[in-house]
């Protein structure tokens, strides 16, 4: 069975102290979080601690009432459940994993697949395959709409490819229109804000293990793509096997192997120039806390770094806000205003 870490290598983590993350059995349908009542069969989903997870088997049935649910697919996955709604797992295997969505509302963050896993999900009379990055809203009355990347859907006999910026009806024939992505709701606001959330605990995470190794990175070979448990966090995140990616939602997610090189790069290209005080009394410059993942200066500010080198656009790493505990962030990508 996959996992995270191997023994060896989890137990070399562990023994160092630097933090005591926890690698999760590579399955499908594991219940991540929840805000409100939230079902699975007849008996109310409740958090529990030290992250063990409620894990959906085939044939459960997962029910939002007044609450929403956040469910780990594949590892780089996520499927949100709006209020009121409810999906079914057909199969939880990484290599098929079907989802149905028997009503209500749910966004999918797909952020990386591997190419042994496959993610399909049902609404209505259209089956839509995953096979990379991707950001879609589903319902199971009006449709899907595709807010960023591209799925495989098959309805009606038909196989066409949904791109963004495109939605279509779920009554088994193909009717897609455009629509304008800058339209959200607020369960679309909610997963956006939850995607930074699971990316800030990624950068803890991926420097703590990184430090369990080494500056050498030795070891690391042991390494594999997963969901990993941050008990400062106190939630999942996910770890790419290797190098940086961005998720759908504009946010980044480090391997352990790439954390300093890229993120330590962001950091410094943020930090305002600042001349020493006068005095004896030290330089008076940005703070970094490497736990947290986040950096500030003397005036609360940061401004936006530059783009990595190589090409492409990238997205700020998180400025500190004050109103929130433990180095919060503000809200991030999708082009929705917070709810």
């Amino acid at each position: 069975m996959a996992k995270l870490l191997t023994a060896l290598s989890l137990g070399t983590l562990l023994a160092t102290g630097a933090m005591a993350q926890m690698a999760i059995s590579a399955k499908s349908g594991l219940v991540s979080y929840i805000e409100g009542r939230v079902l699975l069969g007849q008996e109310e989903v409740a958090l529990k601690l030290g992250g063990r997870l409620t894990e959906m088997k085939p044939e459960q049935t997962l029910k939002t009432e007044e609450g929403r649910a956040e469910v780990l697919l594949t590892p780089g996955v996520i499927l949100r459940v709006g209020e009121n709604s409810s999906i079914k797992m057909i199969a939880n295997r990484l290599e098929d994993t079907r989802v149905e969505l028997v009503s209500g509302t749910a966004v999918v963050e797909a952020t990386e697949i591997d190419k042994a896993h496959a993610v399909t999900l049902l609404v209505g009379e259209a089956a839509v395959g995953l096979r990379k990055m991707a950001l879609l809203s589903l319902d199971a009355q009006t449709g899907i709409k595709m807010y960023k990347g591209e799925a495989q859907v098959i309805s009606g006999g038909e196989a066409q490819i949904l791109r963004e910026g495109r939605q279509m009806l779920a009554t088994g024939t193909f009717a897609m229109t455009k629509f304008d992505k800058n339209e959200t709701d607020p369960l679309y606001r909610w997963a956006s804000r939850r995607s930074e959330m699971v990316a800030m605990a990624n950068i803890a995470s991926a420097k703590a293990m990184q430090r369990g190794f080494g500056s050498s990175g030795m070891g690391m070979g042991y390494l594999q793509s997963g969901w990993m448990y941050n008990p400062y966090f106190g939630m999942f995140t996910y770890l790419p096997l290797s190098g940086m990616i961005n998720s759908p939602f504009g946010f980044r997610y480090y391997s352990p192997g790439a954390v300093n090189r890229y993120y330590n790069q962001y950091v410094q290209a943020a930090m305002p120039v600042q001349a020493p005080s006068i005095g004896g009394g030290g330089m008076t410059g940005p703070r970094f806390d490497s736990n947290l993942g986040y950096n500030t200066n003397s005036r609360g500010g940061m401004a936006a770094p530059s783009a990595p080198a190589g090409g492409g656009a990238a997205a700020a790493p998180p400025a500190a806000r004050s109103d929130v505990g433990g180095g919060g962030v503000r809200g991030g990508g999708g082009g929705g205003k917070a709810n």
